[in-house]
C-alpha cells in the first residue's frame, strides 16, 4: 500500500550550464487494464505493472523547467507497456508517449511546440525485440543478474526528457556489470548505431552512462553519471503514501 520514494541531488545541463535540482523517483505497483493501459477499477482482466515516475523541477535564471516522466513495466518480465513524458516551462508544453499495441510494437506520439516541429507519430519495434526505455533504466537495471555479471543486450528508447523533439527509434544497447564500488554494483550502459544498409560497418559502442545499484536485495539506484552531463546522487529512500492528503 506504499510507494518507494527515492530522492536524488541531481544536475542537468540547460542553457550551457549545469543546473542543480532535486529529482524524485516514485515506484509502486498498479493493476492496469490491458485495453487502455491505464489503472484498472472495474476491468475483468488486468496486468500488474510497476509505475516508475520521475519528477524533476530544474531552476534556471528566468523560469523552471518541469519534467514528469512515467514508465510502466510489466511485473512479470519488466517489459515496457507505456511511457509518458511531459515538459513544461514558460514557453510551452511538449509531450511524448509510447503505448504497447501488439507483436512487440509500440504506438508512438509526440508533440513539441518548437518551430516547425509539432506532432509526430509512428509505430516502432517488432516481435522478439527486448525494448527498454532509457528513462526506465533505474528500475530495469535492478533485475540484472549481479552474481553472474553476464552482459545483457537490448534495444534502447533514448530519453524523452526534453521540450524539443527527441530520437525515438530503438538503438542497440548493452548493460555491463563492471565491479563493486562500496555498497553498490557499478553498471555501464553502452549504446551503438543501426547501420543504414546491410553490411555497412558501424562505430564501436559508446558509453551512455554509468549507474551504481545498491548491493542489498532491492538494488535501488544510488548514483548515476550520464555522458551528456546529467548526474544523480541518492540522498534518501522511504516508503510513503503520496496520494492521500492528511491533516486537513
Amino acid at each position: 500500500g506504499l510507494a518507494e520514494r527515492a530522492t536524488y541531488a541531481a544536475s542537468r545541463p540547460i542553457y550551457g550550464k549545469d543546473r542543480p535540482h532535486e529529482a524524485i523517483i516514485f515506484t509502486n505497483k498498479e493493476q492496469h487494464d490491458p485495453g487502455t493501459l491505464t489503472k484498472a477499477e472495474r476491468s475483468n482482466r488486468t496486468i500488474e505493472v510497476f509505475k516508475h515516475n520521475h519528477i524533476e523541477v530544474v531552476p534556471t535564471p528566468n523560469y523552471e523547467y518541469k519534467f514528469v516522466t512515467t514508465s510502466h513495466l510489466a511485473v512479470d518480465d519488466l517489459s515496457l507497456t507505456r511511457l509518458d513524458c511531459s515538459s513544461q516551462e514558460f514557453c510551452g508544453t511538449s509531450f511524448k508517449q509510447f503505448l504497447r499495441v501488439e507483436d512487440g510494437r509500440y504506438d508512438y506520439f509526440a508533440f513539441s511546440y518548437m518551430p516547425e516541429t509539432g506532432r509526430r507519430t509512428g509505430i516502432i519495434g517488432q516481435r522478439g525485440m527486448r525494448l527498454v526505455a532509457e528513462d526506465a533504466l533505474p528500475l530495469w537495471l535492478r533485475d540484472l543478474d549481479f552474481q553472474s555479471r553476464s552482459p545483457v543486450r537490448f534495444w534502447l528508447i533514448p530519453s524523452q526528457k526534453s521540450n524539443r523533439p527527441t530520437p525515438y527509434l530503438p538503438i542497440p544497447a548493452e548493460a555491463r556489470i563492471t565491479g563493486v564500488d562500496g555498497d553498490s554494483y557499478k553498471v555501464e550502459v553502452l549504446i551503438g548505431e543501426v547501420p543504414d544498409s546491410p553490411g555497412e560497418s558501424v562505430p564501436p559502442m559508446r558509453l551512455l552512462g554509468t549507474f551504481w545499484m545498491a548491493r542489498d536485495r532491492l538494488h535501488v539506484m544510488t548514483r548515476a553519471v550520464m555522458a551528456d552531463g546529467r548526474t544523480y546522487q541518492l540522498t534518501s529512500l522511504a516508503r510513503v503514501n503520496y496520494w492521500t492528503i492528511t491533516g486537513e
